[in-house]
């Protein structure tokens, strides 16, 4: 304390200073509640997710490099103690294949899976996005109470299913809070053929996609009818074929009104991403957090205080004084 009392103003704001730097070193951290998220992201792998119309930086790239570029600078946004899961969408379901983690202590992890997600992860080619999405908010609800769900898809769905075996939701609506994400644009593109590193070697045509529903029972009954349906066949079209589906059915571009009816449906939010968004602010809003107790790193609560004693410590003398005698008259008077 002998120390303490040779120094003058300035040497006790710069020891104070120097206290709280030395003691930031330590990482301090302690359990206090805190606005956090839970998130589900699950991103669509099928190969309608490969056509290059997203553009970022004035450059064109797939629209899963896209998702995937989405879904890091999200990871980057959330405050520790938040925790994220990550899922696949392909065929009728989205499988789970990370739980919950928590973001700060897992950051790498969760990062590097996620740049490491591929289209060749797919297990089949056909694309329902409604079981999909179905399937999802039933798989957030199962991880946890509070978790969001993230689905960045084109919408594209392949084959065309008939309207009489469409997936109706039957969870509660609005249960699971989220975000569907559309991506692409709205303008039909090529879907490409790649190799092993990626590059486009070809593209699909007219004849190499399936262009027509196939599942379900035939409504026609009599034989003249069957006759007269465009493209009916007993066993592989059972729904006969559309004409506008039949010619665009190796094309693909964000289906936004699918998407829309679907977040309507099940009580998300839909959002289009074009390429020049910042989704922060969506992963991050009010809505989607919760309040929970989790590690607060306290060195900013530290750092600060000790970054304003160091600018007090150089404010000239003269400053100071001047300062201290405003004070002194205004007391007086």
């Amino acid at each position: 304390m002998k120390f303490w009392r040779y120094l003058d103003g300035r040497g006790r704001l710069l020891a104070c200073a120097l206290l709280l730097l030395f003691l930031s070193l330590f990482e301090p951290s302690a359990q206090l509640p805190s606005r956090v998220y839970d998130w589900y992201f699950v991103v669509d792998i099928t190969q309608s997710m490969n056509v290059r119309d997203a553009v970022t930086s004035g450059n064109g790239i797939s629209r899963l490099a896209f998702a995937k570029q989405q879904m890091r600078q999200a990871l980057r946004s959330l405050p520790c103690g938040s925790r994220v899961s990550l899922g696949l969408f392909t065929e009728r379901s989205t499988a789970n294949i990370l739980h919950p983690l928590e973001v700060c202590a897992h950051f790498s992890a969760l990062d590097e899976t996620i740049v490491s997600i591929d289209w060749r992860m797919a297990w089949a080619a056909d694309s329902y996005i409604a079981n999909g999405v179905f399937s999802a908010i039933d798989q957030a609800s199962r991880l946890g109470p509070e978790m969001r769900l993230a689905y960045f898809t084109d919408g594209h769905q392949a084959p065309e299913i008939s309207s009489r075996y469409a997936p109706v939701f039957e969870g509660e609506q609005g249960k699971v809070k989220g975000v569907v994400f559309g991506l692409g644009s709205q303008s039909a593109g090529r879907i490409p053929l790649l190799d092993q590193n990626d590059n486009i070697t070809g593209y699909w045509g007219a004849d190499d996609v399936q262009r027509y529903a196939t599942f379900g029972i035939s409504e026609i009954q009599s034989v003249a009818d069957m006759e007269q349906q465009q493209g009916y066949h007993g066993r592989n079209a059972p729904h006969g074929s559309a004409p506008k589906e039949s010619a665009n059915a190796h094309l693909s571009a964000l289906d936004q009104d699918n998407l829309q009816k679907i977040a309507k449906d099940t009580g998300l939010t839909y959002l289009g991403l074009t390429g020049g968004e910042d989704i922060a602010p969506v992963v991050t809003s009010n809505e989607m957090s919760v309040w929970r107790t989790a590690v607060t790193d306290l060195r900013p609560w530290l750092a600060l205080p000790a970054m304003w004693l160091i600018l007090i410590f150089y404010i000239p003398i003269s400053v100071r004084q001047l300062f201290q005698q405003h004070l002194f008259f205004r007391k007086k008077s």
